[in-house]
């Protein structure tokens, strides 16, 4: 999912953490190739790509693997020594345990446990300074960030039966589908997520030269999604991703035999993932627009060409949409001086 965005409320929270602390937020957020007009805008999206960016600037900024939003702070290294010790256990209920215990003896902004009934997991997250995390960034961060890496271990995806949260649902809501994919329900007397208890006894794959691969591309990997995630909508990502974007992209019917399944069988799937093909076609053009936008040296109009726009205006209005500013706008703030839009 390399060409992935993610909304302006998260890059909004990570600028407003670093104010907080004393830190201009605006340098890191230019250094990072995000423009300030679609971090303002609440609609805005930007690539995941320059948002990973802008949050290890972060941390290296607050020294602080919580951006400043747990008490005390959690030094830089901490994520490092925690992975290094769970690939070394024998199975995931055990790697946990070990991240659990390391993380109560370096970490007093936030604490995590779990506890196993009637054959599910329930894995709790409990911030220690919740007023410090106004807008549950780090919230989201390690309740997600903890998933991922327990689908890395293992090398499969965990489905995640049931999501709790102890705050009211946010203006964001709808994005919690994609980063939260199960049941979810707010204002709960815990931050959790359930699975089944039978992923605790599988062997751990990873080893240590595995582990710094992995810290390579951190902190993308703990928040853009579990490896090997089986889920229908992540193949259809999939699938468009990998299409020649010259061609169009795929009909319906063409994505169903692609994933061996009748067109009635793959709509039922995504009716139950709570999504169309056709959103997901929307969610892919958006998304491509703006990596040619801040990725490649593209004419605006040969992006609106290959996103299948029969005219340039028709791509600016619907850009605007997705992201609250044009693509000239949008490119601007990240062009060299010699760079033309056209």
């Amino acid at each position: 999912m390399k060409k992935a965005t993610i909304l302006s409320h998260y890059v909004r929270a990570l600028m407003a953490s670093l104010e907080r602390n004393g830190q201009d937020s605006m340098p890191l957020l230019l250094q990072a190739g995000i423009a300030p007009e679609v971090v303002r805008d609440v609609n805005g999206r930007v690539p995941f790509a320059n948002f990973t960016t802008l949050v290890k600037a972060s941390w290296l900024a607050l020294d602080d693997e919580n951006f400043g939003l747990g008490e005390p702070r959690l030094s830089i290294g901490a994520f490092y020594f925690a992975g290094h010790l769970m690939v070394g256990a024998p199975t995931l209920g055990k790697a946990l345990m070990l991240g659990a215990r390391l993380y109560a003896y370096t970490n007093n902004g936030w604490s995590i446990s779990f506890t196993e009934s009637d054959g599910e997991v329930r894995f709790d997250v409990k911030l220690n300074s919740p007023q410090l995390d106004p807008d549950h960034l780090l919230a989201e961060f390690v309740l997600t960030g903890w998933h991922h890496i327990a689908c890395w271990l293992i090398g499969k995806n965990i489905p995640l039966k049931q999501v709790n949260f102890d705050y009211p649902a946010p203006d964001h809501e709808a994005e919690y589908r994609h980063i939260f994919p199960a049941p979810r329900a707010f204002n709960q007397p815990s931050l959790s997520f359930t699975f089944s208890a039978e992923f605790l006894d599988y062997p751990i794959v990873q080893n240590t030269q595995s582990m710094d691969e992995y810290l390579k591309t951190t902190p993308q990997n703990l928040l853009l999604g579990p490896v090997n995630d089986d889920s229908v909508s992540t193949q259809i990502r999939l699938i468009l991703e990998g299409h020649s974007q010259e061609d169009g992209f795929p009909s319906f019917e063409w994505v169903a035999a692609a994933l061996h399944m009748t067109t009635k069988t793959l709509r039922l799937k995504l009716k139950n993932e709570g999504i169309t093909y056709q959103k997901h076609k929307d969610v892919m053009r958006r998304d491509l627009a703006i990596h040619y936008l801040t990725q490649q040296n593209v004419p605006i109009t040969k992006i609106a060409q290959r996103l299948g726009f029969s005219e340039p205006s028709a791509f600016n209005r619907a850009f605007k949409t997705w992201t609250g500013v044009t693509p000239g706008a949008y490119r601007k703030p990240i062009e060299s001086p010699t760079t033309s839009n056209n």
